[in-house]
C-alpha cells in the first residue's frame, strides 16, 4: 500500500463520491490493521483533510439549494 500516492491523488480534483469511497477505503486499512503506525497517522491526516473538504462542499450545495429555493418563492 503506497500512502503518498493516494495523498497525491487527493490533491487532484475529486468528486465528492470519490472521496467518500477513499474515506472507506482509508477506513478498511486501519480497522483490518494493514498499514503500520506511520502510515497510520498519514492515513488520519488524508481523511482529515477529505473530511472538511466534503463538509465545506455540503454547505456550499446546501447553500446553493437554498439559494434556489428562495428564487421560486
Amino acid at each position: 500500500m503506497n500512502v503518498d500516492n493516494n495523498q497525491k491523488n487527493t490533491k487532484n480534483k475529486q468528486t465528492i463520491e470519490e472521496k467518500l469511497l477513499r474515506l472507506q477505503e482509508i477506513q478498511s486499512l486501519l480497522q483490518d490493521k494493514k498499514v503500520s503506525l506511520s502510515e497510520s497517522l498519514s492515513l488520519l491526516e488524508e481523511a482529515s483533510k477529505l473530511k472538511a473538504e466534503i463538509e465545506l462542499e455540503l454547505q456550499q450545495i446546501e447553500n446553493k439549494l437554498s439559494v434556489i429555493n428562495q428564487n421560486q418563492e
